[in-house]
């Protein structure tokens, strides 16, 4: 997560990244609701390709289009479940 938010800071993104813990643990949530933790966020780290079904899930849910790239046969069902999605080679260099 360390270095996705000092990544993004370089980039001039926002820094608001979030790991698995939120998306698994009510209580890390702190009684928000988990559409709102995932349409706050700038983007999620550490992150298996469950969790990202979930967001994309969440996020087409709410009525917005998705995007989702994926290097791998287990990003298959987020790639799928976006309105776009994207296969590449080596997502994580």
């Amino acid at each position: 997560t360390a270095i996705a938010k000092e990544t993004c800071r370089e980039l001039g993104m926002g820094t608001n990244i979030l790991n698995t813990a939120v998306l698994e643990d009510e209580s890390a949530r702190e009684g928000v609701d988990l559409d709102e933790i995932i349409m706050a966020a700038h983007g999620f780290a550490e992150v298996y390709p469950e969790h990202k079904f979930m967001i994309v899930d969440h996020i087409r849910k709410q009525g917005y289009v998705t995007g989702m790239t994926g290097d791998g046969v287990n990003d298959a069902p987020a790639l799928k479940r976006a309105d776009i999605g994207i296969a590449v080679e080596g997502a994580t260099d």
